[in-house]
């Protein structure tokens, strides 16, 4: 508030008006002039100090307000500074799963699941310095009479430009769109089959960021080994590199309500025949396929379709390079959302072809591959876009937001989502007679080489932390069948699963 403004009108005009009445009698007194000038001179003095006094006020009350922290309780409960530079805050995750399975799936037991149990401590410090790290409290592994918490993620970033921001740790590797989108906001209750060939959580460096405003990439090296695990492998030590590139055209082209998503993923490596496994057991003198990845489950997350062996290659083979390629696309337009991804892992280098009737054979060159896809379409019945929900900054999907969260006082029901998705998974490559073979089942079936599904689902956001949801999935082995003893003990045969899930879900 500037004083000197508001006060000087209001001091010196009675001295002109006196002035102005007195006429010509004050105009000839030089010494009551004087008086005058001098008496003006010190009250502008004295409200430039006042003025003064005020802006040291202000300007303390901004530097307090800098300093005095604000308690914050979206996206998490915690405390951050007034001027934003430093933040910490505690998040988390409940998802709680039901299981139901068809009766023919005898191997499969109808069951409650605790998913996911997230804990997060995240936060940044000096604006440009974050960090994250979260435990899995649902996934734990027994040590004897010991059970260990599992570390989830745990890094931290150095952000000075938003071009090229730099992480460190165990943190999500970028490629692909269904797997860098958080189990939070992916749109059905498991992620598709497709899912298995991807890389995930792993230890490493990345630089990612935002080029321009709609286009965003990351490059990492990794271990390339998969989640809390080292790469320890001495025939082998160099990093897996790991990059992903999309861009939103309808930010470049500034479509309104609307996502053009279009992007691709890659990884290369190599894993030798002395080598740590995702559960951190070591193995040698056999590749593990998929090594440094999730299994091959179906999305009711019941059986395991698909666990070729190992690619042995005794002490001759040293190593086996592998490529991921991926690409990635969704179109969204109000309410209406299509997406689709396409995954193709590639194994090279010599090996023993695995013959189930005449066992390994001598060392061959090879050059095989394990592909899979998905596409889905999801509406929200209830008229939410999902142009709200896309995340410019990584090319994900995030929180989708109710019009109305659930108040049954006044008839609001929050949003509805109604979602359909096929996907296809074939490793045919690695079947009977090749390298890296599956086993042969006992009796006329032999091991799936890989599966499709349907799944249909409808999830009902109660309100942006909480959703409930209900799946159904129908898969279908091929290649095989999957053998399994009934409750009589009499061997049995499954050419796929039907399975219902459902889910109540929490975050803060």
């Amino acid at each position: 508030m500037n004083l000197k403004k508001k006060l000087i009108p209001v001091l010196i005009a009675p001295l002109f008006v006196g002035l102005t009445f007195s006429g010509q009698a004050l105009a000839n007194d030089s010494d009551e002039l004087e008086k005058l000038r001098q008496l003006v001179q010190e009250l502008d003095q004295k409200v430039k100090i006042l003025d003064r006094k005020g802006e040291l006020a202000e300007e303390a009350a901004a530097e307090k307000k800098k300093i005095t922290p604000i308690v914050q309780t979206e996206d998490g409960f915690g405390f951050k500074s007034g001027d934003g530079k430093n933040e910490i805050k505690l998040q988390g995750r409940v998802q709680a799963d039901y299981h139901a399975f068809g009766e023919n799936d005898a191997q499969n037991a109808d069951t409650f699941d605790l998913r996911r149990a997230y804990l997060t401590l995240a936060g940044k410090v000096y604006k440009d310095y974050d960090f994250k790290v979260t435990a899995n409290f649902a996934d734990q592994k027994a040590d004897t009479a010991i059970k260990t918490t599992v570390l989830d993620e745990a890094y931290f970033g150095i952000n000075w430009w938003n071009q090229a921001k730099f992480r460190f740790g165990q943190f999500q590797m970028p490629f692909g769109l269904e797997t860098s989108t958080s189990d939070l906001f992916n749109d059905f209750t498991e992620r598709s089959i497709a899912n298995a060939l991807t890389p995930f959580k792993e230890r490493g460096g990345m630089v990612h960021g935002n080029p321009i405003d709609g286009v965003y990439y990351g490059l990492a090296a990794s271990t390339g080994r998969g989640k809390n695990a080292d790469n320890t492998d001495t025939n082998n030590d160099s990093p897996e590199v790991v990059g992903r590139g999309v861009a939103n055209l309808a930010k470049l082209f500034n479509i309104d309500n609307s996502v053009v998503h279009v992007g691709g993923s890659f990884s290369h490596g190599y894993i030798s025949n002395n080598q740590v496994t995702n559960s951190n057991t070591f193995t040698a003198n056999s590749f593990l396929v998929g090594q440094g990845t999730a299994s091959s489950k179906t999305e009711g997350n019941g059986l395991t379709f698909f666990t070729p062996q190992g690619i042995t290659g005794g002490t001759t083979a040293t190593e086996i390079e592998r490529t991921r390629l991926g690409a990635e696309t969704a179109v969204a337009y109000g309410p209406i959302k299509l997406q689709g991804e396409y995954i193709n892992t590639n194994y090279s280098g010599n090996a023993k072809i695995n013959t189930p009737a005449a066992g390994l054979g001598a060392l061959t060159n090879f050059d095989s591959n394990i592909k899979a896809w998905y596409v889905s379409a999801n509406w929200l019945v209830t008229g939410e876009s999902y142009a709200d929900s896309y995340l410019a900054e990584n090319g994900t999907w995030g929180r989708i937001k109710p019009k109305n969260n659930v108040d049954f006082a006044n008839g609001k029901l929050g949003a509805v989502v109604l979602g359909l998705r096929y996907s296809d998974y074939n490793a045919s490559d690695f079947g009977a007679n090749t390298v890296g073979g599956v086993a042969t089942a006992t009796g006329s079936a032999t091991t799936p080489t890989g599966a499709h599904a349907w799944t249909g689902g409808i999830t009902w956001i109660l309100n942006p932390n909480t959703r409930l949801a209900v799946n159904y999935v129908d898969t279908t082995f091929t290649g095989g069948k999957i053998k399994f003893a009934d409750a009589s003990g009499v061997s049995q045969y499954t050419d796929g699963e039907k399975a219902i899930t459902l889910r109540g879900q929490f975050d803060f």
